[in-house]
């Protein structure tokens, strides 16, 4: 499905409004608050970021403070290592490629929006992706736009009968985010519902076309490789998620109820973005599953929101759930749903997300914990 030229101007104008909105406030709030100027860059390579930047620059190894990065997938290093080596320059390089890969994961979702609903839903579903409270790591050198360019770009080629090419994307957005797996799942049910309706294909061709679909998985198995080959162990990173973030996989209640419980007895910020924002944002994301059940929302993209949500919830505790709902992409589908059919809605939902988008982003930039 080709774009029109006027629907793209209309895509990379929201997109481009978000990010000038998002590269003006952080340096003018770090300004105010720290009463210095403010170095861009600086400013967006928090937490995680520099992660990311130390395996672009100095690879896996299984000694020292570096060993704890191997829960990091590599591809998103792999891709900053190789634009670094042009640019001359890490930390640009990452944000380039997460800028990037973010206005293609936007004109995926349309192209995928668009196949089942009208230009208006489709767009919407880009505008509430765009301004989504937790969206800026999509500016921010995460792996957030660079996955979901993959996965979304995967499920529109799936829908589309294209099995190779999602295959190849489904193969790179697994070697990116662990969640990458459940690509595989959500396929089979698209590939199942597809297969039924057109029986006049060929057994030969049903069967190369789910052969594509089981390139999603060479991409997380170079990732146990790289395991095997720093630690000579293929699930080191699981220990060393034990060992160094104390998790483990737990039924989700366990999460949701430690989150609940230290709304308790946490300092006051704590309540709010440890406590507060984990439990909200998760009840979130399990209410849009809901809703896209009950309204019968296309079954892949379902079981796509549901095993994510378990995928991030079933831990020991709950931590980044505000992050992690964003790669539930669907959900912006069955937001862009609501707010068609419903104005009000549409205003209330655009006032809430650039409350908490500006609020998070100022928080992010200015160094505090911000998911």
């Amino acid at each position: 499905m080709r774009i029109e030229k006027s629907v793209i101007i209309e895509i990379i104008t929201i997109i481009i409004a978000i990010k000038f909105f998002s590269f003006i406030l952080a340096p003018l709030s770090w300004a105010v608050l720290k009463n210095q100027p403010a170095d861009i860059i600086f400013l967006w390579n928090r937490w995680d970021a520099p992660h990311y930047i130390d395996i672009a620059k100095n690879g896996y190894t299984a000694v020292g403070e570096g060993r704890y990065f191997i829960v990091f997938m590599p591809l998103y290093p792999f891709l900053i290592r190789v634009l670094a080596f042009f640019i001359r320059n890490y930390e640009v390089s990452a944000m380039l490629i997460s800028n990037f890969a973010s206005v293609f994961a936007c004109l995926y979702l349309y192209r995928l929006a668009k196949i089942d609903y009208s230009h208006s839903t489709a767009l919407k579903s880009v505008f509430y992706f765009a301004i989504f409270p937790t969206s800026y790591f999509l500016t921010a050198g995460y792996t957030e736009s660079l996955f979901l360019f993959l996965a979304i770009g995967c499920f529109y080629y799936a829908r589309k009968g294209n099995w190779f090419p999602a295959g190849v994307t489904g193969m790179f957005a697994s070697a990116t985010r662990i969640t990458g797996l459940i690509l595989i799942p959500a396929l089979i049910c698209e590939f199942y519902s597809q297969k039924t309706n057109f029986k006049s294909e060929s057994k030969s061709k049903n069967v190369k076309d789910a052969l594509f679909l089981c390139m999603i998985g060479f991409g997380f198995i170079s990732y146990l490789m790289l395991n095997y080959a720093v630690f000579g162990d293929a699930f080191a990173f699981l220990e060393v998620q034990r060992e160094h973030w104390f998790k483990h996989l737990a039924p989700p209640w366990e999460g949701l109820l430690g989150a609940l419980w230290s709304i308790l007895w946490r300092e006051p910020a704590e309540k709010v973005l440890v406590g507060g924002a984990e439990l909200v944002f998760g009840l979130f994301g399990l209410i849009c599953i809901i809703y896209a059940f009950i309204t019968k929302l296309r079954p892949s993209y379902t079981i796509y929101m549901l095993l994510t949500w378990l995928a991030v919830a079933s831990t020991s505790y709950w931590l980044s759930m505000p992050r992690y709902t964003l790669s539930m992409f669907p959900i912006f589908i069955v937001l862009a749903i609501i707010g068609d059919k419903r104005e009000e809605l549409h205003y209330m939902m655009t006032i809430a997300f650039l409350l908490f988008f500006s609020f998070f982003l100022v928080l992010f930039t200015q160094g505090y914990w911000a998911f």
